[in-house]
């Protein structure tokens, strides 16, 4: 399991400004307003985005990194499940359980294999390691079948779904629900767990006897998945996923390798993962600022800073960089950006000998933290960077109320032009070309978390284990096949219905099935990241571009893949002292004589032990 990230909420988060699932707002494009199918994820229009990021109709934004430590709490109801509870039985499942593992090496990973779509091809083909994603100009005017034979057994599954939503409606009134059972041939029966009660939920399920057939979880610190637990009851799926035995399930072969790796538990596949792209946080500017000045994007560190203060105008309400505050980001030094141009770790390095290294450990990290306090001492950051959360910040950014922004979003909703707020002179927000602190040296850019979850199963016999990959394959299915519009758009001519260009428009029904932010169904797996606008044809294209600057210089983190139960278990906790004084050193609040202690405090309170387990760990699949 991988080390802290975007999603690490402090207390007093709203609970519901969490989630960076599959989300496809069900809403009409305007037709002055780009729109984007990324990730999995949909947003129809710039006006439909700030309805949501706004939180009117008691919506809200669905981000893996969206609150501040002094948010205020949020509560929300627990709607009961839509169907059958997670105590029915499934009744095709075998009183036998699979045989365990034969001759598949510790930690092999499933080979992957992308699909070759030739009856709706990429407009815009992605890379073959699947680091650059494909795009699509126009909604595909023919569809093919990803899945050709259904994989149900014609039995009940159970499984668990988790969302932002409201349950959907029930079986009986629902067209896709209904139309899915047919197409998988098995009736699902859904334990709806809503995402705000989630780890509360997810325990209850890890505690009972009858479990779901397959059960969604996160991988997240706060978000426990203890190894004994999996041995216990969980199916190991590498002698049915490790290597060319996932080409019995193709569309899951073409989940890119780097989202497997967090689905490793102890050297083994427990799981099939909810896979992210890699580009989750994107550092951005108002390239309509720096145009009226005559500067361009700044180059070295210290061209920042002379950029910055450029740009910074108080007097004007304008300041020239802003940050949301917690010890998980701490002035964005810890997720990714000045960590990232002074070259501390991606959260966690390995060396040749298997010796792991805390970003905090570093000199880099110092550099980093000493240097965000220097901006922050001349004032270039928005006065209300540590009471900031994601949301907020994200919305006085489109405001321009800073030029720039680090934002850990998926990149809808920062179109220049047409996408951004009326403004004089008009919005133009553009990703700003990653740089190293002395402009000499090779930029790099750190790749977020490879997935947002994974689905387990629950330990069956072989049959019944290979009926249920067979489902979450029908769910993988990509871009442009028919089982992919069925789970994002639902029935067409009840769901939706195309538009004057072909485009799938949500009805009522459609809105109410599919929910505000997408189908519940992709909380088990989805497939990989893709670009679709229906209103804006050159949206993937400049998105596709970006992702071919970033692609060449991505840093993964070295922890994916390991595993520490003591990071597991206070993992969060401790990035709150050592990052939480970073903030503070940085905010002027703590002398930075006090930094050496603070890592001392992190090591001797857990971090040496965590560095060890993950040693071991790390040593162990090299082994393999």
């Amino acid at each position: 399991m991988s080390s802290p990230r975007s999603d690490v909420l402090p207390k007093g988060c709203p609970p519901k400004i969490r989630l960076a699932g599959v989300a496809t707002l069900g809403l009409q494009p305007a037709a002055s307003s780009p729109a984007i199918v990324y990730d999995g994820r949909m947003f129809k229009s710039r006006r439909a985005f700030l309805r949501q990021s706004l939180g009117l109709a008691g919506l809200a934004l669905p981000l893996l990194a969206a609150c501040s430590q002094t948010a205020p709490a949020a509560t929300a109801p627990t709607p009961a499940p839509t169907t059958a509870p997670a105590q029915a039985q499934a009744q095709t499942a075998p009183a036998t359980v699979a045989a365990q593992p034969k001759g598949v090496a510790l930690g092999k990973l499933p080979s992957f294999v992308p699909i070759q779509n030739t009856v709706s091809p990429p407009d815009l083909p992605g890379s073959a390691d699947g680091l650059v994603n494909p795009g699509w100009i126009s909604y595909p005017k023919q569809l093919f079948q990803a899945v050709k034979t259904p994989p149900g057994a014609g039995g009940d599954v159970t499984v668990s779904l988790e969302s932002n939503n409201p349950p959907f409606p029930p079986l009986d009134q629902n067209a896709q629900w209904q139309a899915l059972n047919k197409a998988v041939n098995a009736k699902l029966n859904v334990l709806y767990i809503p995402f705000a009660d989630f780890d509360q939920k997810w325990a209850a399920v890890q505690a009972g006897n009858d479990l779901p057939d397959i059960m969604c979880t996160i991988t997240r610190p706060s978000t426990p998945i203890v190894p004994a637990f999996l041995d216990a009851k969980c199916q190991d799926l590498s002698p049915y996923l490790a290597g060319d035995a996932i080409r019995d399930y193709p569309n899951l072969a073409a989940i890119p390798t780097r989202a497997w790796k967090s689905a490793l538990v102890n050297g083994k596949i427990y799981g099939v993962p909810i896979p992210l792209s890699p580009y989750f946080w994107w550092f951005w500017g108002h390239q309509e600022v720096l145009d009226k000045l005559g500067v361009g994007y700044p180059k070295t560190a210290a061209e920042f800073k002379e950029t910055a203060l450029k740009v910074n105008d108080p007097q004007n309400n304008q300041w020239a960089i802003g940050s949301e505050g917690g010890s998980q980001y701490a002035f964005s030094t810890v997720n990714g950006l000045w960590n990232g141009v002074f070259k501390a770790p991606n959260y966690w390095a390995v060396d040749s000998n298997g010796k792991f290294t805390y970003l905090f450990e570093t000199d880099e990290y110092k550099q980093a933290m000493t240097y965000a306090a220097d901006l922050y001492k001349a004032g270039l950051y928005h006065p209300r960077s540590l009471e900031y959360n994601t949301l907020s910040a994200r919305v006085d950014f489109m405001a321009r109320k800073m030029v720039f922004r680090f934002d850990g979003l998926q990149p809808s909703p920062y179109w220049g032009g047409s996408n951004a707020q009326p403004m004089d002179p008009a919005s133009h927000i553009t990703l700003v070309p990653p740089f190293s602190a002395d402009g000499k040296s090779k930029p790099v850019y750190y790749f977020g978390r490879p997935n947002f979850g994974i689905s387990l199963l629950k330990k069956s016999g072989d049959a019944r284990i290979k009926e249920l990959l067979g489902i979450l394959n029908f769910i993988a299915s990509p871009f442009g096949s028919q089982e992919y519009e069925l789970l994002t758009y639902g029935v067409k001519g009840v769901d939706w219905n195309p538009d004057d260009k072909g485009n799938p428009v949500y009805t009522d029904q459609g809105k109410a099935e599919i929910g505000v932010f997408g189908s519940a169904w992709y909380s088990l797996t989805r497939p990989s990241a893709g670009y679709y606008s229906p209103a804006d044809p050159k949206a993937p294209e400049i998105y596709q571009g970006y992702e071919k600057q970033l692609a060449p210089l991505g840093v993964e983190d070295a922890s994916i893949g390991c595993f520490s139960p003591t990071f597991a278990a206070k993992g969060v906790i401790l990035l709150d002292g050592v990052g939480g004084g970073a903030q503070d050193i940085i905010a002027g609040r703590r002398d930075i004589s006090e930094w050496d202690q603070l890592v001392k405090d992190w090591q001797n309170n857990g971090g040496t032990q965590i560095k060890d387990e993950f040693a071991k760990s790390y040593a162990q699949l090299a082994s393999a």
